[in-house]
């Protein structure tokens, strides 16, 4: 599995933690998982995920509880789970 690229911006998680957030583009999103941009743009459309930040530039960036839930949605796509169930059991709504 190819390893994301480095992110154009990481905020500190939380001060105490003094860790940096990760996020990701969305191509770091297509290498991790191995789906297209029509793939990951239904995705988005369809409010499975869920961008986290967007950069100065206006890049979409998402952090790892994202990523992880895009796992999550292909692994139900897999099983022969539909795009309705799958926003119904992560409780996202297309605005």
């Amino acid at each position: 599995m190819a390893q994301p690229s480095e992110s154009p911006t990481t905020t500190p998680a939380s001060p105490a933690a003094g860790t940096l957030a990760r996020f990701y583009m969305t191509s770091d999103l297509r290498a991790a998982t191995g789906l297209t941009r029509t793939h990951l743009d239904f995705y988005l459309r369809e409010g499975v995920i869920v961008p986290t930040a967007r950069t100065e530039s206006g890049y979409l960036l998402f952090d790892d509880a994202e990523l992880s839930i895009l796992r999550q949605v292909i692994a139900w796509r897999g099983d022969g789970v539909g795009i309705r169930e799958i926003r119904a059991r992560l409780a996202r709504h297309v605005a």
